[in-house]
């Protein structure tokens, strides 16, 4: 099957536009923000249990293609936002 543009490319720019959005916003707006878009694009989000209970000790980030995860909710995007920086969109194969 051939697209008419490149998806991986596509996806890859639209990553690093929403990282750039992330990065100089505070906890609670990221938090709000990664949550829309999760919502709107597929994503996951899980939080750490903070009742002592024995739900998940960190939180998880899959987002646009990308997983990462931290000690807190914060710290998962942080790192979400660094792997979509540096992230480099495959490029398409070439059929002959």
């Amino acid at each position: 099957m051939s697209f008419p543009f490149d998806i991986a490319s596509t996806i890859a720019s639209q990553r690093r536009h929403l990282a750039d959005e992330l990065r100089p916003l505070d906890t609670s707006a990221r938090i709000e923000m990664v949550t829309r878009t999760c919502i709107e694009t597929g994503g996951c989000m899980i939080l750490p249990d903070t009742s002592g209970g024995w739900g998940p000790l960190y939180a998880e980030l899959h987002m646009m293609g990308l997983y990462h995860s931290g000690n807190s909710a914060d710290e998962a995007i942080t790192n979400w936002i660094k792997a979509a920086q540096r992230c480099t969109p495959i490029p398409p194969a070439r059929v002959a």
